[in-house]
């Protein structure tokens, strides 16, 4: 079969009638690379390079331009899939688009990393509040970056974001907190033209149900922990002034953390700030007690101090988990009977109230299953407690909203079954009253 050569820039083009792998394998190399191409496919053909090598490629002219793209290498991509991956090229090119531009965007593409790196420093600083900060920071260097942060954005798929959050799965609020963080990332990552538009793979990532906690004191552990406060307060007066503070308001943690005393007014405190906005916290009597007691430190405008100067007290975990343990003990000794006897054994053998740790290694001995006391409680089960005493007043679930700074009314309906408790209270009342009645009594 005969075929005809001319030279384009520089190299030697060959035109065949028809390319086929038997055809192909017998094209030997020269001293210089050269194109066969195929006469079905226009534009579609094989470059044999000096060393050997095959490789497919497409080519196409438009608008005064050659553009030209290598598909693979033969023997390892199969020739009918070459010749449909050509036909997509050509016609790609004609409809104006530039495969070698967008394989250079591709490489030029950043990484998850430095994608995360521009984020946190120009995106989150301006547009997210402190604590949102320290979130997202977490959320990156802990759980995302380890997983996806060598993947070049552009190439970054719906799998790889699911696959994150389904490793999450044990930890549901995690797993959906994380997959926030990395959607809000992405569609900025549109905006600064890494991605084309709606292009965000974690779009249609089902976040996983998440079993919402609804655990507030009851009497007996408030009391419990007002007697704690009492007995801590002169290991650590900031930190259970703050969690005093916390049961009397419902304010949120940070909002008692950062509270300035230029804040307070009379009988409120005007939050300039929070994370619903500027924000009204009204305070009673116990709360202004409270405020009344705490003793203000020259050169500092925090109302709960921390160690460093002017500073706000920053770590509150680590007194509660003291303070719930603490407390846990002496609500097992004042109203757990099965469990007062092992307390008091142990308060008798040490001279005073036994540890938490101490309990339990006692009790394992003995093989005793201790129950959960206040272990469970978190710092923000406290704003809970304030929210269901209202609830239990009777104060209705619109105006327990405006005191937690609520803006969705779905957000205070979590309480609403607590109103039951009143009313299941008056029915047993007027039950048994018509039962005397009926009874004759």
């Amino acid at each position: 079969m005969l075929s005809r050569k001319f030279r384009m820039n520089s190299e030697t083009v060959n035109l065949m009638p028809r390319l086929t792998i038997r055809y192909i394998d017998t094209l030997t190399p020269t001293d210089k690379e050269y194109f066969v191409w195929d006469d079905q496919i226009k534009g579609f053909g094989i470059r044999i390079y000096p060393s050997g090598g095959k490789r497919y490629v497409a080519q196409t002219f438009r608008l005064g331009k050659t553009t030209r793209v290598q598909i693979g290498k033969h023997g390892t991509l199969p020739l009918e899939e070459a010749k449909k991956r050509a036909r997509k090229i050509i016609t790609d090119i004609d409809d104006g688009k530039n495969p070698n531009e967008d394989k250079e965007n591709a490489r030029r593409s950043p990484t998850v990393a430095q994608l995360a790196e521009r984020f946190l420093n120009e995106y989150v600083p301006s547009h997210c509040k402190p604590r949102t900060q320290v979130e997202y920071t977490h959320a990156l260097n802990r759980y995302i970056l380890p997983a996806i942060g060598k993947t070049k954005v552009q190439k970054l798929t719906r799998d790889n974001v699911s696959d994150l959050h389904h490793a999450m799965r044990k930890t549901p609020y995690q797993a959906n907190r994380t997959l926030g963080v990395l959607s809000k990332m992405l569609n900025q990552a549109e905006v600064w033209g890494y991605r084309p538009d709606r292009t965000n793979p974690s779009y249609h990532v089902k976040k996983y149900k998440e079993q919402k906690r609804e655990r507030y004191l009851v009497p007996q552990e408030l009391i419990c922990l007002r007697k704690i406060f009492d007995e801590e307060e002169k290991f650590a007066p900031s930190a259970t002034n703050a969690f005093r503070l916390l049961v009397f308001t419902g304010a949120r943690l940070s909002e008692i953390q950062t509270l300035k005393w230029e804040y307070i007014q009379g009988d409120r405190i005007l939050l300039p700030d929070s994370k619903t906005g500027a924000k009204v916290l009204h305070i009673g009597k116990a709360a202004l007690g409270i405020l009344g007691n705490i003793k203000r430190i020259e050169g500092n405008p925090y109302v709960i101090t921390g160690k460093q100067d002017g500073a706000f007290l920053t770590d509150l975990q680590k007194p509660w988990r003291r303070i719930r343990k603490l407390t846990t003990v002496l609500y097992w000794h004042d109203y757990c009977d099965a469990i007062r006897p092992l307390v008091e054994k142990l308060t008798d053998a040490y001279g005073n109230r036994p540890s938490w740790l101490e309990c339990q290694k006692v009790a394992e001995q003995d093989n005793l299953q201790l129950p959960t006391g206040l272990c469970d409680v978190r710092i923000h089960d406290l704003r809970h407690t304030f929210a269901s005493g209202a609830v239990m007043m009777g104060e209705s679930l619109p105006m327990i909203g405006k005191l937690l700074g609520h803006t969705q009314t779905q957000t205070t309906a979590r309480y609403a079954h607590l109103a039951d408790d009143p009313l299941r209270s008056a029915v047993q009342r007027i039950d048994a009253m018509l039962e005397k009645t009926m009874m004759g009594e």
